[in-house]
């Protein structure tokens, strides 16, 4: 079954003048996984932008799979998130300069919403193929919380057949050369970050076939 999928990664923010998502996302563009056609997109690190920036790609290619990723240095391993949270706040300000102190994304609106993919599976998933990774059930409150939830909400609202997953890295040992990590934070492989695209792909198909046909 042809099906077709979203890869987002974030550009740069904070002090980072690197970001491995957004590298991620142009070097999967374009690629195809197992039948399922990817277009990459890079997301600017706005708590509402980016999001818009999604939007824009989901109504252009209308996909099947929506596979996120963001950057959290603080990390050890892939964490897959599981909900999305209507707050935002952090130390650091936004791509646009906005700085929120713990403010709800969308005021009036539900508290949470779920990805639709099924996380366990996708970390057993990456387990079988050797790539170290934990489920959360909170992805805190910077941009990539805001993106889950927006996402998971817009795909709930529309009852859109649509698989849905977000990942967090760390940097990986690409970076090293570039980024200085202190003592407290881990570099993982890049190999297993862009093998993870693939497994998560994968997966994500097997449970959209499941789902919808």
């Amino acid at each position: 079954m042809f099906m077709r999928a979203i890869v987002s990664g974030f550009d740069v923010f904070g002090a980072y003048e690197f970001n491995p998502t957004y590298d991620l996302a142009r070097e999967f563009d374009g690629r195809t996984i197992g039948g399922i056609e990817v277009t990459g997109a890079t997301l600017p690190c706005s708590y509402y932008d980016g999001f818009n920036t999604l939007l824009d790609e989901m109504q252009r290619h209308s996909p099947d799979l929506i596979l996120s990723y963001g950057l959290a240095t603080r990390v050890p391993k892939l964490r897959i998130e599981a909900v999305g949270t209507n707050m935002m706040g952090s130390n650091y300000a936004d791509s646009d300069g906005f700085r929120p102190n713990n403010i709800p994304i969308l005021p009036g609106e539900r508290a949470t919403y779920p990805v639709t993919a099924d996380n366990l599976r996708l970390a057993h998933a990456l387990f079988e193929s050797g790539i170290p990774c934990q489920v959360s059930l909170h992805a805190e409150s910077f941009v990539c919380n805001s993106l889950i939830y927006l996402t998971a909400r817009w795909i709930e609202m529309h009852k859109l057949p649509v698989v849905h997953a977000h990942i967090h890295t760390p940097f990986t040992d690409d970076y090293l050369d570039r980024v200085q990590l202190p003592p407290s934070k881990v570099a993982i492989p890049g190999d297993h970050l862009r093998r993870s695209v693939e497994i998560a792909l994968n997966e994500m198909g097997r449970q959209f076939r499941e789902k919808f046909g």
